[in-house]
């Protein structure tokens, strides 16, 4: 999931931002989630560091805080270096410091100008179809649930099961569940090799598995799930 993280000193702008990303991510289909909606440049640097983030960050410049928003976006540069870096002003004559600093911005958009939304709506599209192409061409899977095309990266599956919906799978992250029609042969194909299939209704992440039960026949995964692992499949699993 890419993340969106907002930072504006005006209350009025922030909500502003907030709505035009709701909106473009509903009616988009994006997988986006606004992690932070604030005016303190602090929490958001102790966000990235704590949480190792790929975001789309629109700053406001003149943040009447301890440092300004491209100071800040230079900050962020250096801790999410994939990041897309949009800031928003009144004040275009100081666009030339994002050069100064060297923060690689993705857009400069002026608050004022007839068409912001517009051209925030756009910075959200591409950023977020550069961040799939560039980086998840081979590392993630595109899945349909209700009226969304969720864009699921690899490397954040536990397991998918069967689930109790008939021609449902389920499939599992850590903070996170999605169910969608599918069969378990079919997805498996779309697979990287380090997804096994373990049972007739698991498929595991063997990167994600903390510990394997031999007697009870089941796996633990990294966050303290449980799946299960066939007689018949066990073997492969361990070898």
């Amino acid at each position: 999931m890419l993340e969106v993280i907002i930072c504006d000193d005006n209350s009025d702008y922030r909500e502003k931002i907030r709505q035009i990303v709701e909106d473009t991510a509903a009616k988009e289909d994006m997988d986006l989630k606004i992690s932070l909606c604030t005016k303190n440049p602090d929490e958001i640097i102790e966000y990235i560091e704590k949480n190792h983030i790929t975001g789309i960050y629109f700053l406001d410049v003149d943040l009447k805080s301890s440092i300004n928003g491209i100071k800040l976006g230079e900050k962020i540069r250096n801790l999410d270096s994939q990041g897309f870096i949009i800031f928003t002003t009144i004040h275009m004559e100081m666009s030339y410091m994002v050069f100064k600093y060297k923060v690689e911005a993705m857009d400069y958009v002026a608050k004022d100008e007839e068409y912001f939304a517009k051209r925030v709506n756009s910075c959200l599209i591409k950023a977020y179809n550069t961040y799939y192409r560039d980086n998840f061409k081979e590392d993630y899977i595109s899945i349909s649930e209700d009226s969304r095309i969720i864009n699921v990266k690899l490397r954040d599956i536990l397991f998918i099961e069967t689930s109790g919906t008939a021609h449902k799978i389920r499939i599992h992250e850590e903070d996170r569940q999605m169910e969608f029609y599918g069969n378990l042969k079919d997805i498996q194909k779309k697979l990287t090799s380090n997804f096994y299939r373990c049972h007739k209704s698991y498929i595991v992440n063997k990167d994600k598995i903390r510990e394997i039960d031999m007697k009870n026949n089941k796996i633990v995964m990294v966050n303290g799930e449980e799946c299960y692992v066939s007689f018949r499949y066990k073997k492969g699993l361990v070898s």
